[in-house]
């Protein structure tokens, strides 16, 4: 027992918390490991076991009930051994263990490791201090520890809840629900429902106030204003133009015709061209008018009937037209008074915390590499993470803000503003180049023979040794003076306040650091390991030692390159600091020339690279230029070339949302079947076809899903909601604000789908708003209502008319999106994924170093030679473009299983690697404009073997292309660059042994581009052979029985 052996813990007593070995088969193995110091064993904890009144009292103090959630283990522990000593029976003791099950489950993995066994006469802790705090209160019994779970679980999920009811998800989710409940007035409200006259489409207030919610920031509600009037407007035009050529044909006898031209014209081209320009602009604001804008004409092309009687009546377009701005008012008038959140803040907020992350960044990349030992995933990865998502929310903070500085006059502001959130962004490339030499050293020190690392390593410590502090106090003061660089508060107004001569001090610290950075190259260059070439030495050891010292200049010069970066941003803010902030609004008048930047362009997309007409077949959709060639083409193919707007993925989406819109329509102007698509109210399954109508088939069954459960959970929401109070003007409003929480917040969190949310709120709008308004007779005498019940609805048919034409509208749209033109995602994916990878091939095999000449005594770079590094903006912003495609392509079914998301996942990541390197080396190339005569000897002394390293590289690119593309296996060997990289540093150190034969030294600056190409060329090989080992994953390994013929 404890007694005999004071060091142990006995297992009988700590069986009353603990499963029986029946129970828990990792208990059948049970050992005796001596108990820590703070042990209830041990004397320092006796007295506590002295009294069961004071167990009791301790107990009652820790425990739920008393305000306490958790307890440490010498707690629990403290309370067990009062549990056991009063435990007189072992019926009891059986009844507490078989009581356990339920509860065991919530123990930390340390009761349930599994343990060696000895005699059995105590229990080892192995993973778990005595000292940790366990997350489960024990009450003092020790023997009704399923009530004292139940409760503990009560007690986390209420601080849950609480936490959800304070967080700001909430805030947005309530704000939203209000504008709602607001818009829904429209039509439970008698004087309210009384300004916009009669009809039952007045539910379409709600409608909007759900599409253009009052979660916005200001700008996006501007934005989104802007945009839903063009959409209402352009909808009005398509309605109005139809009824005139339904009433002029119908004056010439010609209904028919007059019919085709409407379907054919303004609902195929109208829909269509709708469908068009919301893939065009690919803006969450923009999608949600362009839907707006389908239910309207949807309502008059088939509800109406103005079109189908050959008569023009404008009264119910107008009324549409009213309904819908009532909805967007009130969600903008709720956006605007009720807590507003204006993107301005959201942006210096975003910028804040973005810098806060770059100085994490810098503190953990410095510390790896000078302490020599990578810290875990979760230290790079987390704060890395952040930065992204950060970029991410600036870049749409900064676009919305433009709205709100045109709205206040601040038009040069945002100017200032814009290029300050550029300069920061351009501060994270320069961070991914710190990142890419730490994992290259990491990677030159973890390969090869015992005898080769330990020179790696040797070599690296006197680096280390006469460079590290400095390393580490240079990352400090960039962290700080990230720090400075933030705004002081987060409203409009905040401004920031820099540190008095912050700029001169970073830069003189920074003149420092190169100083003693290159004394300290040089006395490492001056070693007799680099004073002799390469093939008088061990060859292999010789180039990775040549490429460890590289690396660790590279990572020095990344800092400087940080720092130049932080000055930049410095001049910046002292620009935005100087700025006169009296309001302007000059933009208004449009007839002068703008002094600003307006940057108002909501249309405008870069221009992409210049290639060879050759290269045509390669790319096209991506906006490419192309140069003629001096031989002419044939006839049908420039004219197959000047077609070539329509083969554009846009266009050809256009086209078949416009033809699926025509079919479906059809039957609405047909006189035997028009009876039957008006009962069914089939505009609803139109509106429904355009929505749930993507690009790409993952996207379209995506869409559809949850569009479909959506409606079916719509619909019997307001099938409940009637039944509890049905035609109740006070009880529905309510009842539809609290489904409108649940819905919003899943709107605005996108969990599990964004339109999952709005799917509900408007099936629930068609089914009880429309049902309440037919109740108050708030129809026309012409609209056929009578066969849902009329004064009287039947709310069971009403929300079955809307299930069956909503579902056979996503069905429709999910036939046209697989037989008409269809574009697959996977095939997408692979597609832009593979002309992604030849593009890079080309710029890369262009030879970045290739475009310098000499102009007198300095170093010229001629950027129109060079164009292709210029373009990794363009080559980013596909990448970007492609990572939706992922996403839908999971979605898409196939008989071969699931799609490998996990290794394009990890596909996508190296091939944003190899852009960091590209980056990398564009940033160094446009720094070195004024470089040493000495740079240029250099790149053509080795321009052979860079020839011979590029086309290496350019192979690898081309056949992870082709077998992409095609589909193929690879094979188990490749081409590696490896061999051709070792030869270009021994060239490098060849030069520079001449160098010290002639007396011609100069400076370690003049080596920076080359090493600079040579540590992008190894990183790129090295991202280039992880996509080859996932691709040979995907698609397996050639062999003699790959290709049987």
């Amino acid at each position: 027992m404890a007694e005999d052996h004071p060091d142990t813990v006995d297992i009988e007593l700590y069986e009353s918390f603990s499963p029986t070995p029946s129970e828990s088969p990792r208990l059948n193995e049970i050992s005796t490991y001596p108990t820590s110091p703070g042990s209830l064993n041990s004397p320092a904890r006796q007295p506590l076991l002295a009294s069961p009144q004071r167990r009791k009292s301790k107990a009652y103090e820790d425990s739920p009930t008393h305000g306490v959630g958790t307890t440490s283990l010498n707690t629990l522990r403290r309370y067990s051994f009062g549990a056991a000593d009063e435990v007189d029976s072992r019926s009891e003791l059986e009844h507490d263990r078989t009581s356990r099950s339920a509860f065991a489950h919530l123990l930390p993995s340390a009761f349930n490791a599994p343990a060696n066994s000895n005699d059995g006469r105590g229990i080892g802790f192995t993973s778990l201090s005595f000292d940790s705090e366990l997350p489960i209160p024990i009450a003092a019994s020790g023997l009704n520890v399923r009530r004292v779970a139940l409760r503990w679980t009560l007690r986390q999920r209420a601080a849950e809840i609480v936490a959800f009811l304070k967080s700001p998800i909430f805030a947005r989710a309530c704000k939203c629900a209000v504008a709602y409940l607001l818009a829904s007035l429209v039509v439970f409200n008698g004087h309210i429902s009384s300004i916009f006259g009669v009809g039952d489409g007045k539910h379409l207030a709600a409608t909007a106030s759900v599409y253009f919610h009052a979660a916005r920031t200001v700008g996006s509600m501007i934005e989104a204003n802007i945009y839903a009037e063009v959409a209402l407007f352009y909808s009005s035009c398509l309605a109005g133009f139809s009824m005139l050529v339904s009433r002029l044909f119908l004056g010439m006898d010609m209904i028919n015709i007059g019919h085709s031209i409407v379907l054919i014209v303004f609902c195929a081209g109208g829909l269509g061209s709708i469908a068009y320009m919301k893939q065009r602009m690919n803006r969450p604001t923009f999608s949600t008018a362009c839907s707006l804008a389908s239910v309207s004409f949807s309502t008059i092309l088939i509800r109406e009937g103005s079109i189908q009687r050959g008569s023009f009546s404008l009264s119910r377009m107008v009324q549409v037209s009213a309904v819908v701005n009532g909805g967007i008012i009130i969600a903008t008038c709720v956006c605007l008074l009720l807590f507003p959140v204006t993107a301005i803040s959201e942006l210096k907020t975003g910028i804040n915390k973005t810098l806060t992350d770059y100085g994490q960044l810098l503190d953990v990349l410095t510390a790896d590499f000078t302490e020599n030992a990578p810290s875990s995933a979760a230290d790079y990865e987390k704060p890395l993470k952040a930065v992204q998502e950060s970029q991410r929310s600036l870049d749409t903070t900064l676009h919305e803000a433009k709205f709100e500085h045109y709205l206040w006059g601040t038009v040069a502001e945002h100017a200032i503003l814009k290029r300050l959130t550029k300069s920061i962004e351009d501060i994270l490339p320069n961070i991914g180049a710190l990142r890419s030499s730490q994992v290259l050293k990491l990677q030159l020190m973890e390969i090869g023979p015992g005898y080769r690392k330990n020179s790696c390593l040797e070599l690296f410590n006197v680096f280390t040794h006469l460079f590290g502090d400095r390393m580490v106090n240079a990352a400090s003061l960039l962290r700080d003076t990230l720090n400075s660089m933030k705004f002081h508060g987060a409203d409009r107004h905040s401004r920031i306040h820099l540190p008095a001569n912050l700029k001169v001090d970073l830069l003189a610290a920074r003149d420092e650091f190169a100083k003693a950075r290159l004394s300290v190259l040089r006395e490492i260059y001056a070693m007799d390991l680099f004073t002799s070439p390469v093939q008088h030495r061990h060859a292999e050891i010789g180039a990775y030692l040549e490429e460890i010292v590289a690396i660790c200049g590279q990572f020095t010069y990344g800092l400087l390159t940080v720092a130049d970066c932080l000055s930049d941003t410095i001049r910046i803010i002292e620009e935005y600091d100087a700025y006169n902030r009296l309001p302007s609004w000059e933009w208004i008048q449009f007839w002068k020339p703008a002094s600003v930047e307006t940057d108002f362009d909501l249309t405008s997309r870069p221009s992409g690279a210049t290639f060879p007409r050759s290269f045509s077949r390669l790319f096209t959709d991506e906006g490419i230029q192309f140069v003629d060639s001096f031989v002419k083409d044939p006839l049908r193919l420039r004219i197959w070339r000047q077609l070539y707007a329509f083969r554009s993925i846009d266009v050809l989406y256009g086209i078949k949302v416009g033809l699926g819109a025509m079919l479906f329509t059809l039957p609405a102007y047909i006189q035997k079947t028009r009876p039957l698509f008006s009962y069914y109210r089939m505009e609803w399954g139109l509106v429904s076809f355009v929505i749930v109508m993507n690009v790409s088939i993952g996207g379209t069954l995506t869409a559809a899903f949850f569009r479909i459960l959506g409606t079916c959970l719509g619909t019997l929401f307001a099938y409940i909601a009637w039944q509890i109070a049905p035609g109740n003007a006070i009880a529905l409003p309510l009842i539809g604000f609290c489904i409108a929480l649940g819905c919003f917040h899943i709107i605005l969190t996108g969990k599990p789908n964004t339109v999952f949310g709005r799917f509900i709120l408007l099936t629930f709008n068609l089914t009880a708003l429309y049902s309440f308004s037919i109740s108050r007779d708030d129809f026309d005498n012409d609209d056929d209502d009578e066969d849902e019940g009329g004064l009287t609805p039947v709310v069971g048919d009403i929300a079955w008319h809307r299930l069956v034409a909503v579902t056979l509208g996503v069905i429709w749209g999910v036939l046209v999106t697989l037989y008409i033109w269809p574009n697959s995602a996977r095939a997408e994916l692979k597609r832009k994924l593979g002309t992604l990878w030849m593009r890079m091939g080309l710029l890369w095999n262009s030879d970045p170093l290739r475009g310098f000449s000499l102009e007198g005594n300095s170093v010229r770079r001629h950027t129109k030679q060079n164009r292709g590094l210029n373009e990794e903006s363009q080559l980013l912003k596909m990448l970007i473009n492609i990572s939706p495609l992922l996403s839908q392509a999971s979605k898409e079914f196939r008989l071969k299983g699931p799609f490998p998301t996990t290794e394009y996942k990890n596909i996508i990541r190296s091939t944003q690697e190899i852009l960091d390197s590209f980056h990398m080396m564009n940033d160094i190339l446009s720094r070195n404009r004024g470089a040493a005569v000495q740079e240029l000897q250099i790149i053509s002394y080795t321009n052979q073997e860079r020839r011979e390293l590029n086309n290496r590289v350019f192979l690898l690119f081309y056949l992870i292309s082709s077998s992409l593309r095609l589909g193929l296996p690879l094979p188990q060997h490749l081409p590696n660059s490896e061999h051709a990289r070792e030869v270009m540093i021994s060239k490098v150190n060849e030069y520079r042994y001449r160098q010290i034969q002639q007396q011609t030294a100069g400076s370690e600056d003049e080596f920076v581009l080359i090493y600079s190409y040579v540590l992008s060329t190894t990183a790129i090989n090295g991202a280039l052979l992880e996509i080859i080992g996932k691709l040979q994953h995907i698609y397996g390994v050639i062999n003699d029985d790959t290709l049987i013929i």
